[in-house]
């Protein structure tokens, strides 16, 4: 190896460890963007050679991610969704390096539509709905809409707050167990709401899925639909025969 082979080595690896500070210090989150290229070979001194060899290394070492069009980001590790689980999805997914975080958008009293009522079998015409932002590690994961009959749960919409489980809250304060869960996925466009609270645009694919379920006595006691960033999540089956 010549000379300049093994400075150039030596300057990729420094710019390398310079990325991984950068991203440190500026407290870049996963799908921030780092600096452009030519940004880069000013911060650190250096040949464009040196900086994209920085960067294909830190993207092979899941570092990086390269979206051609837009950029090089801190990566995007997708978070694992069990579609099996009947509890919401949200349920244990705080982990020691991340934390799941929800917002609340809107809670209100509202009148059933023909698709909601149908969804309860036709047994409600009153609903609180709770529309929430989730977030993983402050960054938007996704959107859901979750419908409670009055009848069912009085007063539920004083107990709900942004950190609470409407499933704990279901099953402690309200006695009610669940048995069974049907989940429909379907790949859409959003609608002009959901880009708004997701802040994405009309060509993102989302993974909207619809779920409905039922206690004990198999009679439908809760519905929801969210709306997940498909490139932020990755979905999982999982059973025993």
């Amino acid at each position: 190896m010549s000379n300049r082979d093994q400075i150039q080595n030596y300057l990729y690896e420094e710019i390398m460890t310079g990325i991984k500070q950068y991203i440190e210090s500026n407290q870049l989150n996963q799908g921030d963007q780092i600096p452009t290229e030519a940004e880069l070979c000013e911060i650190f001194q250096a040949s464009r050679i040196s900086i994209r060899r920085a960067i294909k290394e830190l993207v092979d070492e899941g570092v990086l991610q390269i979206i051609r069009g837009k950029g090089t980001f801190v990566n995007i590790f997708r978070k694992e969704i069990h579609l099996l689980h009947i509890q919401g999805y949200t349920e244990g997914l705080t982990t020691k390096s991340e934390f799941i975080t929800k917002d609340i958008i809107s809670m209100e009293k509202i009148k059933g539509t023909p698709h909601i009522n149908n969804k309860f079998n036709n047994k409600f015409d009153e609903y609180i709905e709770l529309v929430r932002k989730v977030y993983r590690n402050k960054q938007i994961l996704s959107l859901d809409y979750a419908y409670f009959p009055t009848v069912l749960y009085p007063s539920i919409e004083n107990k709900i707050t942004s950190d609470s489980s409407t499933f704990k809250i279901i099953n402690d304060e309200y006695g009610i167990n669940f048995k069974k869960v049907c989940k429909d996925l379907e790949f859409v466009h959003p609608t002009e709401e959901v880009q708004k609270h997701l802040e994405v645009n009309r060509m993102t694919p989302i993974i909207l899925v619809d779920k409905i379920i039922y206690n004990e006595e198999l009679t439908p006691v809760h519905y929801s639909n969210y709306h997940l960033i498909a490139d932020r999540v990755k979905l999982r089956l999982e059973t025993d025969y």
